[in-house]
Order: structure tokens, then C-alpha cells, then sequence
């Protein structure tokens, strides 16, 4: 069996998957966390908890006993960067040994000492100074090189969330992942990917950036703002409790104030205790601006790194604040490119108008991922796949 947990800021998810064969999920679940801010982790008390209660459901449903799992995480601890791992082979054919001395060498270049590596992921390859090469197996040449891209956090990180999930029953972690990762393989495609594109996945502690470009990642970076950012704009700004501004963030909450009614809602101002009334106008205008800022974070980021020209397919939103209502016409404005929903891609459309949602973009999408990393066979054309089968999970936790 294979469990893979996801922690976010405000949920813990958790997916028990049997890999005997072709990977069939056995559970999932998705438990409230108060541990976890901005992704990083502040309470490892409260964290642990979480994780108990989600790996006790994945048990309970699945008539298992669970003793290793996988992790993934995001957070502004998290960093990347591209690197180059170049080894000479002598005049013959390139061989695994060869490409995996290529990877080693790139991944121990331009990791900072009090970091520890969390992915390597290869760019492209290089052949006695060609480049572009996806797969150089059995190619002649005499010098191979490897272009990377790294992801890695602080020891400290690592450490913290070992110590959340080793104190439940003496659970043991294999490996940890970079969340984002997961959320790009379940919603860009593979078109997208070759022609360049950004991915910005808003959760409610942080918000992810990936770009992709020739089929590979080549940039990655994690901002501090998101889904929170505009709950506490919203408490701020009427004077409510966060609760009560997040809850009228997911039921009343627009991106474009332009799009929202002058329906009246109901608040309660912290402050005096008293009932009073603020228009979804007024709330949709705190929204934009707390959300303008958010998405002007992210753009200014893709130009400063040199990467506007690199994109022409765009950007795709994903994770829950992609739900609020006006969001693509604000990101069409403000990008002028193409900007649309990321949702998880599955078989079978038909079943997915009300299942599919943009905050199960990485604990679906850490599935596929998962199988790439362990040459798994994974594909979305079975009669009954592994996306499907998750929609179902999710369908009943609804």
C-alpha cells in the first residue's frame, strides 16, 4: 500500500493507494488543520493531530494498517533552482549509468549546505554541445550534461514534519514531495507544457508558481499571499471575526466587483457585537484588490525572471480561491494572455461537473506524479483510472 499525505494550510488531505498492480485507490480523506500557516508548520502538536485523524479514516475505510507514508508540502521555506551536471563517457553510448551520474552531479552543485533536496527533475540533455535532448539512452557522444531543475528546503522543515508524523504510532515517511509538482501534472497538459507555461496554484497559505517549457519545469517559486490574504482583507476591512470572513469569501465572494449584485449581507462587526448589513459590491471590491495583488505578485515574479516570452500558452489557476466567481476575467485583464481554471483532468468528463474542484488539483495530481517517480504504469485512458477512482472518494467525502 501507498499513502500519500498533503499538507496544506488549511487541510490535511490523504490518499491510501494499492500498488500491486495498476494503483487502484483504497481511501481518501480530508481533514481541517489549525497547525499549519503559510504552509509552514507552527503547531506540531495541532499538525500531528491532523495527520492522526486523517491516516485513523484512511483506515477505517480501507481495513488496512498504515505504516509508511509519503509527504508533500509547500511553504516559503521551499526553493529552487536550475543546475547543470556534466560528465564525460568517453566516445561510446550513453548508458543509465551515465545519465544518472548526470543527474547526481547537477543536484550536488547549487543546493546550499543547510538544505536538503527535495526533487530533481531533468530540463533537457546535452550531447557534445547539442541541446534539446529529452531521452540521450544509446546515443554516441563524448560528453553528456544534464540541465535540472532543483527543488529543496531547509533541514529544519524536514525535520518538523518527521516529527508530526513519526509520533503517530511510529509511522515512518519514504519520501517527501514538493505539493506543486502534483498540481502540474493533473492540470496542464502536455501540449501546455511544450509550448510554456505558467501554473499558479492559490491556496489558502501560499501561492505556487511553475513554468513549463519545452515539456519540462524550468522555474518554480512559492509567494507568500493567498486565499488568507484576502479572508483577513475582508476582516479587516468589515471588522468580522476570520470565520465569519471566510465563510462569506467561499458562499459571496467575487474576484470582478463589476460582476457582484447589490444583494445585502448579514455581519457581525467584532468590535460592537451588533448585527449589521455590507452589500456583495462592496465585498467583491475588497476581494479584487486583495486578489489584484495577489496575481500582480505572480506576474511581476514571471517578468522579473525573464520568462513573459516563454509562456504563450498562458497561465492556468488552480487550488480553491481559483472557485471565486469573476476570476478568469480578472486574470484575463490583468495577464492580457490566455488565463483559465485548472481543473483535475480525468477520463471521464461527463461525471466531473460537480466532483472536480481546483482545491483536489495536488492530492489528485501527487497520484500521477507518484507513479512517474516509480515508473509505475499510469494512464488516464482506462475504463475506470486512477482519476476516476479519486473522484469517486471525493464524491462521497462531499
Amino acid at each position: 500500500m501507498i499513502c500519500i499525505i498533503d499538507l496544506g494550510t488549511s487541510k490535511v488531505s490523504s490518499i491510501l493507494i494499492d500498488d500491486a498492480a495498476k494503483m487502484t485507490v483504497k481511501a481518501f480523506s480530508s481533514v481541517e488543520t489549525q497547525g499549519i500557516k503559510k504552509g509552514s508548520i507552527i503547531n506540531i502538536g495541532a499538525t500531528s493531530d491532523s495527520i492522526a485523524d486523517s491516516i485513523r479514516d484512511l483506515e477505517m475505510q480501507s481495513g488496512e494498517k498504515i505504516k509508511e507514508v509519503n509527504v508533500a508540502f509547500s511553504g516559503e521555506q521551499i526553493s529552487s533552482t536550475n543546475s547543470n551536471g556534466p560528465v564525460v563517457i568517453g566516445q561510446k553510448e550513453v548508458t543509465a549509468s551515465d545519465i544518472q551520474d548526470a543527474l547526481r552531479i547537477s543536484s550536488t552543485m547549487k543546493v546550499p549546505s543547510d538544505k536538503t533536496l527535495l526533487s530533481v527533475m531533468p530540463i533537457e540533455y546535452i550531447v557534445d554541445g547539442q541541446p534539446g535532448i529529452s531521452d540521450p539512452m544509446g546515443m554516441n557522444g563524448v560528453r553528456l550534461e544534464a540541465r535540472t531543475h532543483l527543488v529543496y528546503c531547509s533541514q529544519n522543515t524536514k525535520n518538523n514534519i518527521s516529527k508530526c508524523v513519526e509520533e503517530i504510532n511510529s509511522l515512518k515517511i519514504n519520501k517527501y514531495f514538493f505539493n506543486q509538482l502534483g498540481a502540474a501534472e493533473c492540470t496542464l497538459t502536455k501540449d501546455q507544457k511544450e509550448l510554456g507555461i505558467c501554473l499558479i496554484d492559490i491556496g489558502a497559505g501560499t501561492t505556487d508558481l511553475t513554468v513549463y517549457r519545452g515539456g519540462s519545469i524550468c522555474f518554480s517559486k512559492v509567494l507568500p499571499n493567498a486565499g488568507d490574504y484576502i479572508t483577513e482583507s475582508i476582516a479587516v476591512n468589515l471588522k468580522i471575526p476570520s470565520y465569519q470572513a471566510e465563510e462569506i469569501k467561499k458562499k459571496y465572494g467575487c474576484a470582478v466587483a463589476d460582476l457582484a449584485s447589490d444583494e445585502q449581507l448579514k455581519i457581525t462587526d467584532v468590535s460592537s457585537g451588533n448585527e449589521t448589513t455590507v452589500s456583495r459590491v462592496v465585498l467583491a471590491e475588497i476581494v479584487q484588490q486583495a486578489l489584484t495583488n495577489i496575481l500582480r505578485y505572480c506576474i511581476n515574479t514571471i517578468e522579473e525572471n525573464g520568462l513573459k516570452e516563454h509562456i504563450p500558452a498562458g497561465y492556468v489557476v488552480t487550488g480553491g480561491t481559483a472557485n471565486l466567481e469573476g476570476i478568469k476575467k480578472l486574470g484575463d485583464q490583468m495577464t492580457q494572455s490566455s488565463f483559465s481554471i485548472g481543473l483535475p483532468i480525468i477520463n471521464r468528463p461527463q461525471k466531473s461537473d460537480q466532483l472536480i474542484k481546483p482545491q483536489f488539483s495536488a492530492i489528485v495530481g501527487l497520484v500521477h506524479f507518484y507513479a512517474q517517480e516509480q515508473n509505475k504504469e499510469f494512464t488516464f485512458n482506462q475504463s475506470k483510472g486512477i482519476i476516476g477512482q479519486i473522484v469517486e472518494w471525493i464524491k462521497s467525502e462531499l
